[in-house]
């Protein structure tokens, strides 16, 4: 009786271990999901908080190209007045081409993805846009150091994090004030207030003029879901993912505020190593058209649904020294890929097609085309492009982001071509 006693005890005793395990299992992923959540909410009052000044951007693209056009077609014959516009007209799209990025980095759903990132230029693009978004009687500066290292963080939350942290400094200014974003090096050693370890760091702070907290808020700012401000005017969440964010990027947050004296935000960023870098283009690069193989002009085919895309990245790959057939979607493609005759070189064509999208068009026209290069171009980003870039990175192809100018794409094309010449 004793051993068969002793029996179901061990019995019990190893249940409760599988039930132990499979409740902190269970915990941890409610755990994980509720992060997530609460990422995801502060993504949305990001976009809420940019959104006006999104818009206000676009519209003065939409101005400069629309009104730029018009007059390149009335002066048509002016060709310096048609160059001068030309430049002003591409200078607005390209600034629209950063908002997207941007945009399309707070809408990614995936884990954090640390890159070197340059603190500076960053701070200076947040700060054109919330100039215009924060209202009336808030004026936005940037403070950097000359000659700061990169830091290493997930670019789309690190946007995230400093968006909010701005709202929040404008909403502590009611009568207005300043906000400054500040940037600078900061070498830390065995302690340190935030808890980091020692090491290089990079700082950026948030500094407002505003009404300040006093001690017994400032101890619980940075508690999930807590917030002095009225009901729907906040959820509560932006310092405590700041500090989340700061802390498994391998940082920390630091607040520093007064009652009167304003509130400045801290954030640690470890440097980005060295090997991390990407290296600088070497000087002296030589145009796509210098490039290309000796020779007839390579031939390429392109394959976009939008028929102004593929007209006019056609006739800007055919001012580089390629001849040009188009198609437009995957079906028209491997029809001229079958048609007898020369056959193309290289094969360009955007992601996102009706029908065969063009990561499945790659795939069947390398499986007819053994050896043909080719280039996948998308405006889209996050998990419907996840595919497109393991594909990319197993080097089946080169994948390329929307909008992508035509000199850039050609000297691609053409750096392509080069490889395949010399292997």
């Amino acid at each position: 009786v004793s051993a068969r006693a002793e029996q179901e005890d061990g019995q019990m005793r190893v249940l409760g271990a599988l039930v132990d395990v499979t409740a902190r299992r269970q915990a941890e992923a409610a755990l994980r999901e509720a992060e997530e959540r609460m990422r995801q909410t502060q993504k949305l009052e990001a976009l809420g908080q940019l959104a006006g000044g999104v818009a206000h951007d676009f519209n003065n693209v939409l101005q400069a190209v629309a009104g730029g056009a018009s007059l390149m077609r009335r002066r048509a014959a002016e060709p310096e007045t048609v160059r001068r516009v030309a430049g002003m007209v591409a200078e607005s799209a390209t600034r629209g081409a950063a908002t997207c990025r941007r945009l399309l980095a707070f809408a990614r759903r995936t884990a954090l993805q640390a890159a070197p990132i340059a603190a500076a230029p960053l701070l200076q693009d947040l700060r054109e846009i919330l100039a215009h978004t924060l209202g009336a009687g808030i004026a936005v500066q940037v403070t950097a150091e000359d000659g700061l290292p990169p830091l290493l963080a997930d670019r789309g939350e690190l946007e995230t994090v400093l968006v909010n942290l701005a709202a929040n400094a404008r909403d502590a200014m009611p009568e207005g004030g300043t906000i400054t974003f500040l940037a600078a090096e900061e070498m830390v050693g065995a302690s340190h207030p935030a808890g980091l370890a020692a090491g290089r760091y990079l700082r950026i702070a948030v500094r407002d003029t505003g009404q300040g907290m006093d001690a017994a808020t400032l101890a619980h700012a940075t508690e999930p879901f807590f917030t002095t401000k009225p009901m729907g005017k906040g959820t509560g969440l932006g310092l405590a993912m700041a500090r989340g964010f700061a802390q498994q990027s391998g940082g920390g947050l630091g607040i520093d505020s007064a009652p009167g004296a304003g509130t400045t935000v801290t954030l640690w960023l470890p440097v980005a190593p060295a090997s991390s870098v990407p290296a600088e283009e070497p000087a002296g690069v030589p145009p796509a058209q210098a490039r290309l193989p000796a020779g007839a002009a390579p031939l390429l085919l392109l394959v976009d649904d939008e028929p102004i895309v593929r007209a006019v990245l056609g006739a800007e790959l055919e001012d580089h020294g390629f001849r040009v057939i188009q198609a437009e979607g995957a079906e028209a493609a491997l029809a001229l890929l079958d048609t007898p005759g020369e056959a193309p070189r290289l094969l360009v064509t955007d992601l996102s097609m009706p029908g065969m999208d063009g990561l499945a068009l790659i795939r069947t026209a390398q499986q007819r085309r053994p050896g043909l290069r080719a280039i996948l171009m998308t405006g889209y980003a996050g998990e419907a492009t996840s595919p497109a870039v393991t594909g990319a990175m197993s080097g089946a192809y080169t994948l390329l982001r929307k909008p992508v100018s035509g000199p850039d794409l050609a000297d691609r094309a053409a750096a392509l071509l080069e490889a395949q010449a010399g292997a």
